[in-house]
């Protein structure tokens, strides 16, 4: 393992290069590049935004050329390698074997002798890992300024913030960087950096991609999202690494049964949508103008809105973070409270510490409250064939947030929270541009083992913003 250092940096313009996006890669396969050289390009990359807070380490330019070549050799020798070419990045709190685990907290530092299965899944299907990415500290944020300096930047404008915790995985593909991401997810940090950085986050039905090899934020919660550039690539990925593992708990049985083709909703289907008086932008009028423009397009595509109560999935989202299910933070980081307190990021340390004043029975009463509420999204969006909501109420410059870092982060989980705890899947797709050049971006939400149908949606409304630009 290396951490790259900002000091052998090349120029920045260096990452104006071709993209990486999959339709790239691939056409550059078909004109005879080199599958070597993409990943190596992937690398110089990586190192290159080293110093811009993108990555806690990089896996060796020696040992990435020689898994490219390998998987160069077999590709040539007549096996099939679906992502051949492509390149990837995890999230660090994703074990990889030989690599050290911190998320982004270097007192945490664990070696994890074997990584995550999915890492092996990617490697044998030809994907080559380039690093491990930094995020908000042990998973807990939504914002990316929850983290050791240099903080990671959105990369859209560096102003503001990249969204967390899953930061450096959306901004080292929206960078081109790499192809393909992996992140982790409790209660939006698949969606919010996509959407802040204007990429597309895929967040599995909890229990279809093994949660093995991960460091916890939430075994109840949390789960493995995949950020590409398209949602078909995105899709491609999760049907990659997707499959019931046996030595996760956590999976689903059914996990392969489980439809992830997109499988298009019936023509005039109805969508839910969050009742006008409880949709909130925080005074953010261009991320209101983008989300109306974003749902004229729904109409426009042929889909009837129908506005619901959106209270009950607001109060599963409190219980993310403001009830007893805090106290599992201290499962897989209470060591490192206990006895390296100075190494945690004072912000993190007052969102966690809370969790040391619930008792067993206020744990076992959220547990059963998110599983009334589990039913409560049951009923409330039977007969739809996805709801709709902004990913984000809106984006704050990095001054901003670090200016009121507990209320304005927990702004940015306003339609993201619920999901997980109500046991749902969801898209965040690029919407209209917003008019200061900011992105915006849809969440397209559905029930449990609903994934087909959420990514066609999603595919469609992408396609939707393609032909209006």
């Amino acid at each position: 393992m290396i951490l790259a250092s900002p000091q052998a940096r090349p120029a920045p313009t260096d990452l104006d290069a071709p993209p990486f996006d999959f339709a790239s890669v691939r056409a550059a396969l078909a004109d005879g590049a080199d599958p070597v050289a993409l990943a190596l390009e992937s690398w110089r990359r990586a190192a290159a935004a080293a110093g811009d807070g993108v990555f806690t380490a990089l896996v060796p330019e020696e040992t990435v050329r020689a898994r490219a070549e390998d998987t160069t050799a077999r590709a040539r020798a007549g096996e099939d390698l679906p992502l051949l070419g492509l390149t990837f990045a995890v999230k660090d709190n994703i074990h990889v074997a030989g690599m050290t685990t911190t998320s982004n907290c270097p007192a945490l530092a664990l070696d994890p002798g074997a990584g995550s299965p999915l890492v092996g899944v990617l490697e044998r299907a030809g994907a080559v890992l380039i690093g491990k990415n930094t995020m908000d500290q042990f998973a807990t944020g939504l914002n990316g300024t929850r983290s050791p300096e240099p903080l990671c930047r959105n990369a859209v404008n560096p102003a503001y913030i990249p969204g967390g915790s899953s930061s450096g995985s959306a901004v080292a593909v929206a960078r081109d960087v790499v192809s393909f991401s992996l992140g982790s997810d409790t209660g939006g940090s698949g969606r919010v950096p996509a959407a802040c950085n204007g990429i597309v986050g895929l967040k599995p039905t909890l229990g279809l991609v093994s949660t093995q090899g991960l460091v916890y934020n939430s075994r109840f919660l949390d789960c493995v999202p995949v950020f590409a550039k398209r949602v078909a690539d995105a899709a491609e990925i999760l049907r990659a690494i997707a499959g019931f593992d046996p030595l996760d708990p956590w999976s689903r049985r059914d996990a392969g049964a489980i439809d992830l083709t997109p499988t298009p909703p019936d023509v005039g289907a109805r969508i839910a949508v969050p009742r006008r008086d409880q949709l909130r932008f925080f005074g953010d009028a261009a991320a209101e103008a983008a989300h109306d423009a974003n749902l004229g397009n729904l109409r426009a595509m042929g889909f009837e809105l129908v506005e619901i109560d959106f209270a009950p999935f607001e109060e599963a989202g409190r219980l993310v973070f403001q009830s007893a299910l805090v106290a599992e933070r201290l499962v897989d980081y209470g060591e490192v409270f206990a006895n390296r307190p100075e190494g945690v990021h004072p912000v993190v340390r007052a969102s966690i510490e809370p969790g040391l004043a619930y008792s067993a029975r206020d744990a076992f009463e959220a547990i059963y409250r998110m599983r009334e509420l589990a039913r409560a999204a049951e009923i409330a969006l039977d007969g739809f064939a996805a709801l709709v909501t902004p990913t984000v109420p809106t984006i704050f410059t990095i001054e901003e947030l670090l200016a009121e870092p507990m209320a304005r982060n927990t702004v940015m989980g306003t339609y993201t929270y619920y999901v997980n705890p109500m046991n749902l899947c969801a898209a965040s797709v690029p919407g209209a541009p917003r008019a200061d050049g900011l992105p915006s971006a849809i969440s397209v939400v559905g029930l449990a083992a609903a994934d087909g149908r959420i990514i066609s949606l999603a595919e469609r409304f992408e396609r939707r913003l393609d032909e209006a630009r």
